[in-house]
């Protein structure tokens, strides 16, 4: 089975407040010995066909596009979809001309907001006259497969601001708009301390907003998080959520081979040291049990808006659905939560915003408190 291969490049610029993701501020310098050492771990591991690539981090987009070139060039050639994150302020005409003769055919661009006032509170370098300037040097650049990365909920975010967020992407017209909702992540600077965290309410009230505009202008919503124009829909983060195999280089890059999870260490000094002496760079590893596999299938599933066959999910993991099971999913069809054909589950727009505790009372208690399985 072609594996989804994703390659972590942790440098930024600066630590972003809301970022809780492995990430490096540090010179230039450090780059190229990264690579090298990114190129012996894709070598060692035996990897032989790919399917979609994914280059995160981190910001990419403020390496060297031949150094991006040589992880290619030891990676099998991927005739699906090769994406990059891209922060505004960090290409260039001659970058992006590059990355078009690499192969890379997707391009990320972490906007976060198109107003500056936003931009200025969550500790981002660029402003908003960059994004558009960007946007139309990608453009011309020849790219067609654009997504921008918004966030809503930002601290003091006001209402009336998130909607000229919306405006602005809608006239900008991407293929592809990931819209998140802040999150306090204990390992980010907001994690320790978030000022003027937005209510659940407002959550609400924004992505509602979100997913109005975005649908009145022919958007389809086909992830809780995730809108595209039709066919844009991105195909490696779709990989993640339908359970295909992924293999992730770099450090704290996470792998999954359809019964064992297993990451990379975090550190970059250890990744170093651990590269350097021929050693593998995994910290860990996890090998999905039954109830994990179940948990999994229920939570991805229903991230996507058109669900996923609960009695298919029965019958591959031999678990037997109990009445009550069903009794719940009654009530939350009554309640406008969820809508359930026989076979097909999927969240209602209103059950999206309550997606985890939705999910977390169809498994507990549900099948896999009371499931019989085969063995």
């Amino acid at each position: 089975m072609k594996a989804s291969v994703y390659i972590h490049i942790p440098f930024c610029e600066q630590h972003c407040y809301y970022c809780a993701f492995t990430v490096a501020v540090t010179a230039e310098s450090a780059y190229e010995p990264y690579v090298r050492r990114l190129i012996q771990e894709i070598r060692s591991s035996g990897l032989s066909e790919t399917g979609t690539i994914y280059f995160g981090g981190g910001t990419p987009s403020i390496i060297p596009p031949s150094l991006l070139g040589e992880v290619l060039g030891v990676i099998p050639k991927s005739d699906e979809e090769v994406s990059i994150e891209v922060n505004p302020g960090t290409v260039g005409w001659e970058k992006l001309v590059q990355y078009r003769d690499l192969g890379i055919q997707r391009i990320s661009l972490g906007v976060q907001s198109l107003e500056d006032e936003d931009l200025e509170r969550a500790g981002r370098l660029h402003r908003s006259d960059s994004v558009f300037r960007d946007y139309d040097m990608i453009r011309r650049a020849g790219f067609n497969n654009v997504n921008l990365d918004l966030i809503a909920g930002l601290p003091n975010q006001r209402l009336q601001t998130w909607i000229l967020n919306l405006e602005g992407v809608v006239r900008l017209r991407p293929e592809h708009v990931s819209i998140y909702l802040l999150d306090q992540e204990e390992r980010s600077a907001w994690g320790r301390h978030l000022p003027a965290r937005t209510s659940d309410d407002d959550f609400a009230i924004f992505y509602q907003e979100a997913a109005e505009r975005l649908s009145s202008a022919g958007y389809r919503q086909y992830e809780i998080s995730n809108w595209a124009l039709p066919g844009k829909e991105c195909r490696h983060n779709l990989g993640y959520w339908t359970g295909l195999h992924y293999r992730g280089f770099g450090v704290g890059a996470h792998s999954y081979d359809g019964t064992e999870r297993f990451w990379n260490t975090a550190s970059l000094s250890e990744y170093a040291r651990l590269i350097d002496e021929n050693q593998s760079p995994v910290s860990g590893r996890e090998t999905l049990t039954l109830q994990m596999k179940i948990e999994e299938t229920f939570m991805l599933g229903l991230r996507l808006s058109h669900g996923f066959d609960v009695l298919a999910a029965s019958r591959t993991f031999g678990f037997a659905l109990p009445s009550e099971w069903f009794l719940k999913v009654d009530q939350f069809q009554h309640e406008g939560l969820v809508e359930f054909d026989g076979s097909i589950l999927k969240l209602t727009p209103q059950g999206r915003l309550l997606a985890s505790s939705v999910t977390e009372e169809l498994l507990w208690p549900g099948p896999l408190s009371t499931f019989a399985a085969t063995p």
